[in-house]
């Protein structure tokens, strides 16, 4: 059938990104994070939300202290980084930066404004962007 839902979809690709596997540890699972970002702890390291620039976000590009821009938003996601499903070191690689592309790349039906709300210290001016 031309219009029918089985031919709308997306044709089958044996191009696929082969997926490493990341061992996460016990206590650092998804649902883990979500009881931490609800319970009250301070994730976002700041008093208030700020107006920054890329370049004052790029200071932030370290495991102890480590920053991120998604869809202008900036994230203090340095308590994230044992949660992220696909290890800490593919969340480094948009430490200090604006990460929006990647992360679209590789998981845009990711919920993020929801997951990472607790962890929002601020925006990108305009003016850096």
């Amino acid at each position: 059938m031309k219009n029918s839902p089985q031919m709308l979809s997306a044709p089958a690709t044996n191009q696929q990104r082969p997926r490493r596997k990341v061992f996460i540890k016990p206590g650092f699972s998804q649902l883990d994070w979500m009881r931490l970002s609800t319970s009250g702890e301070d994730l976002r390291g700041v008093n208030e939300l700020q107006m920054l620039t890329l370049d004052e976000v790029a200071k932030h590009n370290k495991r102890d202290d480590c920053w991120t821009v998604i869809c202008g938003r900036v994230y203090n996601v340095t308590r994230y980084l044992d949660f992220h499903p696909g290890g800490r070191g593919q969340l480094m690689r948009v430490a200090g930066k604006d990460g929006t592309k990647l992360f679209f790349e590789t998981h845009a039906w990711v919920n993020f404004e929801n997951m990472l709300k607790e962890c929002l210290v601020g925006f990108v001016s305009q003016s850096s962007r």
